[in-house]
């Protein structure tokens, strides 16, 4: 039996009212929107009646992200580098581009999702094996 050896090198975590979001997006129109998330993240959540839970937890997502790659030493932070897609089966996963991509691609990144009537909240845990 072969022994895996893992290494943990960020966690974070993160809450926000999901109104929060909606307040931004009132306030600040589609500028808020194109500034965070990805035009896929948009268009998934713009297809939902409420889009506002799935805008929530996807930046509870990369904020959570930022806190645990902040513990691994990345600092240029780019918002639109990290999205969040869905998986046939409904699991959620990061994909990465640029410098952002450069950096973890020697590690897994796992993203745990939830969202309730008022709050969004995201687990994300980077580990090298």
């Amino acid at each position: 039996m072969k022994a895996w050896t893992t290494m943990i090198i960020g966690i974070g975590t993160d809450i926000i009212e999901i109104e929060r979001i909606a307040k931004s997006h009132r306030q600040y129109g589609n500028k808020f929107l194109t500034r965070i998330f990805t035009q896929e993240e948009i268009r998934y959540a713009m297809a939902k009646k409420n889009p506002y839970p799935s805008l929530a937890v996807r930046f509870a997502a990369k904020e959570a992200l930022i806190k645990a790659t902040r513990e691994g030493k990345f600092h240029n932070f780019d918002w639109l580098e990290a999205a969040i897609d869905t998986q046939n089966n409904g699991v959620p996963h990061f994909r990465f581009q640029n410098a952002l991509a450069r950096f973890l691609e020697n590690a897994t990144v796992h993203v745990s999702l939830s969202h309730s009537q008022h709050y969004a909240a995201a687990t994300v845990v980077i580990e090298k094996i």
